[in-house]
């Protein structure tokens, strides 16, 4: 049995990801930190409509966790893995988990929330949710995981139970790292240098203002308004989760640098954070009492004010980078 102290990696019950509070776990029982692979969480893009009933939520993509950097920066290595065959096979599975278990280095195990009892989705959303495993008793038919999202330190599951619930998994590795944030003006530089297909820092603010406009236009509709909220708020989660991921790799490199533009920039992302996270709540309760457009103008306004302070964020923290430069 594994002893992982559950760490949650954000101190916002709502705004942190099950996946990101199991890496800052072993991250921690490793004596790593984690946060550079939020160094590219400032990304966002508003997608073209790719059909007529496509939901608004889903035309907003924003970039995964970067495993690159975690490994880069940390030595911490990160394997998402999609259950599929051979996969799917139960002794395959469990054979793994021994394996990796008896190594020393947890699994982090993916499934249903649904199927899970201490989840506030069982038996009402199917939904991801991540743990990690711990131990395993293969003659008692028992798994062992830690969850850092519930602050669960050990829960005890049928392993028949967690078979077919499991639909992922992930591989922690140990590994030398090749960079180092104490550099922060080189680290800064290059999460804020994306690839050519990729957004730019200046273009974020109009990709957030085309979102802000669409939802003035249309707001948002369903069917069956309270039982879309659920689905609705667990992705529109990911921009304010985001804005915050940001922050805590911005207090990172100001733990090094001491600088007030990324003192401030890291509190200007927290609050985004909580902005956006307020807006999305805003949104529910415009759909469910008719979609108002005098409401939505009010919503719409309050994006374009959290817009306009990310966009002077960003351009400050470029400025930075290339005020600093020209010192050099």
């Amino acid at each position: 049995m594994l002893n992982i102290v559950p760490v949650k990696s954000t101190s916002y019950p709502t705004l942190r990801s099950c996946i990101d509070d199991c890496i800052h776990s072993v991250a921690e029982w490793q004596g790593k930190d984690s946060k550079c692979m939020y160094g590219n969480a400032w990304q966002v893009s508003f997608e073209e409509q790719q059909f007529p009933d496509q939901p608004l939520i889903e035309r907003l993509a924003l970039p995964r966790i970067s495993t690159e950097s975690l490994s880069a920066y940390h030595g911490l290595m990160f394997t998402y893995i999609e259950r599929k065959e051979p996969e799917m096979d139960k002794n395959f599975m469990l054979d793994m988990l021994e394996g990796r278990l008896s190594s020393g280095m947890p699994v982090l195990v993916g499934f249903d929330s649904y199927d899970c009892p201490w989840c506030l989705a069982f038996r009402k959303l199917h939904t991801s949710h991540a743990c990690l495993a711990v131990g395993l008793d293969r003659s008692s038919n028992l798994i062992y995981l830690t969850d850092a999202y519930y602050g669960k330190e050990l829960e005890a599951v049928d392993i028949d139970v967690f078979q077919q619930a499991c639909h992922f998994y992930a591989l922690f590795e140990l590994c030398d790292s090749s960079r180092s944030y104490t550099d922060w003006l080189t680290t800064l530089q290059g999460m804020l240098t994306s690839p050519l297909d990729r957004v730019q820092p200046n273009q974020v603010a109009a990709h957030l203002r085309a979102y802000a406009d669409a939802y003035l236009n249309a707001g948002i509709t369903a069917g069956c308004p309270a039982e879309y909220s659920s689905s609705f708020m667990l992705a529109a989660n990911t921009l304010p989760i985001h804005r915050i991921r940001f922050s805590l790799f911005l207090r990172l490199l100001n733990r090094e640098a001491c600088l007030p533009v990324l003192s401030r920039a890291a509190e200007g992302y927290q609050h985004s954070g909580e902005q956006w996270n307020l807006i999305n709540q805003f949104m529910i309760k415009v759909m469910c009492s008719g979609n108002k457009l005098s409401q939505r103008r009010k919503i719409h306004k309050k994006m374009h004010e959290m817009i306009s302070l990310e966009e002077q964020l960003l351009d400050e923290l470029v400025h930075l980078t290339m005020q600093s430069e020209l010192v050099q």
